[in-house]
């Protein structure tokens, strides 16, 4: 019986690494390592967040804000808003 739980710890670790390394081939981040927004997207970053392989920055510029997403796999633009200004 100790044998069985012996073998089956083994197992388990064995199960844990093999899926940490198909976990960890999937992210490559070598795309986000260093990335420069266009001339055009440039400012100040307000803020920052991540949602589902995605970066999401609220830029600050002259000409007011912009939400820029960026693919985090490819580092590539993928859209850009402009948030309505409140009327005054």
């Amino acid at each position: 019986m100790g044998v069985l739980l012996v073998f089956g710890t083994i197992a388990l670790v064995v199960g844990m690494v093999r899926q940490a390394g198909r976990i960890a081939d999937h992210f490559d981040d070598r795309a986000m390592q260093h990335n420069t927004l266009p001339p055009e997207l440039a400012g100040k970053v307000l803020q920052m967040q991540v949602e589902g392989g995605r970066l999401v920055l609220l830029v600050e510029r002259a000409d007011g804000q912009k939400i820029v997403i960026l693919d985090m796999a490819s580092g590539k633009v993928i859209s850009t808003v402009d948030p309505a200004q409140a009327p005054q």
